[in-house]
């Protein structure tokens, strides 16, 4: 069965505008579901602040630098990686997003990971594997022979041709 999903803006900062994907069967989007899932547990509460913190920080002060996200794959993850980051806990919490340019993310969903790898973690593999199959069919919606994605870095904006729609 295919799903269908719409791309979203969430937020335009200093630097960066963040954008999410809705799913046509879901009421939240990809980052609210991620947001409503983890805001209130506080047995990660410092993780997901500094994480939210972090996304106010890239997206107002610093602009999304490629040394600021985890390479997962053909997506990438935040918080940065823990050679960026003096913390006292661990960082387990993931936050699956795509990175178009220093001025445009995309942010899907994530989980607390609780093994080494994306892949052995029953938490955050369903939404790794998400994020890569999006970020796979957004790049051919944008490099594809009708482009109706179109990134434009100087407004820090994606322009998307009416009734885009992802599919997978």
């Amino acid at each position: 069965m295919n799903r269908f999903a719409i791309i979203e803006e969430v937020e335009r900062f200093n630097k960066v505008t963040y954008y999410t994907i809705k799913f046509e069967d879901k009421d939240e989007s990809e980052f609210e579901n991620f947001l409503s899932k983890h805001q209130d547990d506080l047995t990660i509460k410092n993780e997901y602040n500094d994480l939210i913190a972090w996304v106010t920080i890239i997206g107002n002060n610093i602009g999304a630098k490629p040394r600021y996200f985890r390479q997962e794959n053909r997506a990438h993850a935040l918080p940065p990686p823990s050679k960026l980051v003096e913390i006292d806990y661990v960082k387990n919490l993931r936050l699956y997003c795509m990175w178009i340019s220093e001025s445009i993310i995309i942010l899907f969903n994530g989980a607390i990971k609780t093994k080494n790898t994306a892949q052995d973690c029953p938490n955050v593999k369903p939404h790794f594997d998400l994020a890569n199959k999006l970020v796979l069919e957004i790049e051919k919606l944008m490099r594809g022979p009708y482009k109706t994605i179109i990134e434009d870095p100087k407004n820090q904006q994606l322009i998307i041709d009416a009734g885009t729609e992802i599919m997978l």
